[in-house]
């Protein structure tokens, strides 16, 4: 199976960076591979999570909060100090 030339972008149009003409060949080729728009919507997931813990981050380190780490896959709280 030959790999898609277009996934090297797909993470940084996930974060938003990708612009001008790279953002819409890349749109346009989302339109017609499957395996592209799987793989963006994987990304997608990753960019809402890191967005979130970003500004939780912000929040726990003023509030003295524990901060969520991802492990394995899933969120687990960091142990209390």
């Amino acid at each position: 199976m030959e790999e898609c030339q277009h996934r090297l972008g797909l993470g940084v149009y996930a974060l938003g960076r990708l612009r001008g003409p790279e953002a819409a060949d890349l749109r346009a080729h989302l339109s017609a591979c499957a395996p592209c728009r799987a793989e963006l919507a994987e990304f997608q997931g990753v960019t809402a999570v890191l967005a979130r813990t970003r500004r939780g981050a912000g929040r726990a380190s003023r509030t003295g909060a524990s901060v969520h780490v991802l492990s394995g896959g899933a969120c687990a709280r960091a142990p209390e100090r």
